[in-house]
């Protein structure tokens, strides 16, 4: 998927990313972990920003639920696209670190529930 414009909020501001996937692997038990790089106002650097994400998509096989359609993992967010796709890299290698991820999203939204 690579370059997929989407709209984000953020800050309650509308604005346009590019979405460029740049590793793709398979998860041990099924499914995938992408890494994403998301670049808002490509056309403009003195304002682009950089974002980057690992995501984890659920395994194809699996009865459907939502939540585990796609489930970012991570987000880094910097003025390098160096540094920030070195440390997607690194998690998205790393299978335990993804799940120490995924253990923390998920008693996250516990609590907040």
């Amino acid at each position: 998927m690579p370059n997929q414009p989407q709209d984000a909020e953020v800050r309650g501001v509308r604005e346009q990313w590019t979405t460029q996937a740049l590793y793709s692997r398979p998860m041990p038990g099924g499914g995938y972990v992408r890494v994403e790089l998301l670049v808002s106002e490509p056309a403009n650097l003195a304002a682009e920003r950089l974002r980057g994400r690992v995501v984890m998509e659920r395994r194809s096989y699996a009865p459907p639920a939502l939540e585990d359609e796609q489930l970012v993992v991570e987000e880094v967010e910097g003025d390098d696209a160096k540094i920030v796709v070195a440390e997607l890299f690194r998690i998205a290698r790393d299978n335990a670190a993804i799940a120490r991820r995924v253990l923390r999203r998920k008693a996250a939204s516990v609590r907040a529930g």
